[in-house]
């Protein structure tokens, strides 16, 4: 019995090597690629386990390590020079493999980017203590504890590229005022670091759905004007995207989808991305999220030739694995929030590859080079 089960699973392992190597033959690949590929450590469920399977798959699947910092600032200590917390510290220690670059981005805004950051103390998402919940984006408490954070990160983790902002325009969507606070902590911020760290480039990022009035609450912004002038204080232009959020992106995602980007005349990347492989029911908000697997692949397929045509720095997703079971442990509405993101990992949550891998492995393999523009 235990020998028939063994010839089974092989040859089902079998069955999903040639499936996957189908489905990479039909693919016009280049010789070199320009850009790195990788993706987010995002925990596939909340255990020692989940947490391991998310770190692996990016080390095994990548050539560049994306670190997020989207659970707050150690503001008090950061602002008086001192020792951080042991979460803090575990955090900073992070270093990827050998030959693997990093990609570290920080966000001085909340999860929703309505306002300040939590506090990041013995865990991430804490409130924040009593006197700082009145501080402004552009306070000179703000100023000085982000700057600081940002150059003791920096200097902990050494990263090859480095993001202080994670979807700044969306706070454009919600409130004027508190972009041109944001806009203040950006500029003074990025130029502080570029002094110490002229080589090192710095970005923020752009969330493609608000940039481009696909998401509701956008539509009455001035994101083109004001992403642009926020620009000049930007080393590449970094997107954000997950086109399954917005009922408005065509599917499949056209070809040009893309093409706005280069108007900035900067390096082109992907901060973040992904699409799901399933409908997603968000029972809070009465909708139903549209994706299929045959979508997701075409939305990789899309962005991997674009990023090639384009000469991307780098492609990043967040998820590696779905986090479904990660879901079933969080509160409501919580869980149907992070639902959202649920099902766009490369592998199912229990490790089947989906077809949007065979695309990104082959990518994968092709050879990097800077230099590869159109080859």
């Amino acid at each position: 019995m235990k020998r028939r089960t063994c010839i089974i699973l092989a040859l089902l392992s079998l069955q999903a090597t040639l499936c996957s190597s189908l489905q990479a033959a039909d693919l016009a690949l280049p010789s070199t690629r320009p850009f790195y590929m990788g993706f987010t450590r995002w925990p596939a469920d909340l255990t020692p386990e989940g947490f391991l399977t998310a770190q692996n798959f990016a080390h095994a699947h990548g050539d560049i390590v994306s670190v997020m910092f989207i659970g707050g600032v150690p503001w008090p200590e950061s602002l008086a020079g001192e020792p951080f917390s042991r979460d803090v510290q575990n955090n900073l220690a992070y270093h990827p493999p050998e030959g693997k670059k990093l990609f570290l981005s920080i966000s001085p805004l909340n999860q929703d980017r309505k306002g300040l950051a939590p506090y990041w103390g013995e865990k991430d998402n804490q409130p924040l203590p009593a006197r700082w919940t009145g501080y402004a984006l552009n306070s000179n408490q703000v100023k000085t504890a982000y700057l600081n954070f940002v150059l003791r990160a920096v200097k902990a983790m050494k990263p090859d590229y480095l993001a202080i902002g994670i979807e700044n325009n969306v706070l454009l969507s919600h409130s004027l005022a508190k972009w041109r606070q944001l806009m203040e902590l950006h500029r003074e911020t990025y130029a502080a670091v570029k002094r110490v760290h002229p080589q090192l480039p710095v970005c923020f990022t752009t969330e493609v759905l608000h940039y481009r009035k696909l998401a509701s609450d956008a539509r009455g912004s001035d994101q083109e004007t004001q992403v642009a002038e926020l620009m000049k204080y930007s080393d590449l232009f970094a997107m954000s995207i997950y086109p399954h959020m917005s009922y408005d992106v065509p599917r499949p995602v056209p070809r040009d989808f893309f093409d706005f980007a280069r108007q900035f005349g900067k390096p082109i990347a992907v901060a973040e991305t992904g699409d799901t492989s399933r409908d997603v029911e968000l029972r809070a908000f009465g909708l139903t999220l549209k994706g299929s697997e045959a979508n997701q692949r075409q939305f990789i397929e899309l962005l991997l030739a674009t990023a090639h045509r384009d000469s991307y720095e780098f492609v990043t997703q967040f998820a590696t694995t779905d986090f479904e079971k990660l879901c079933e442990k969080l509160p409501p509405p919580v869980d149907d929030l992070a639902r959202i993101w649920a099902y766009t990992g490369m592998q199912t949550s229990n490790l089947e590859p989906k077809p949007a891998l065979s695309v990104w492995d082959a990518y994968l393999k092709v050879t990097y080079a800077r230099d590869a523009r159109r080859k």
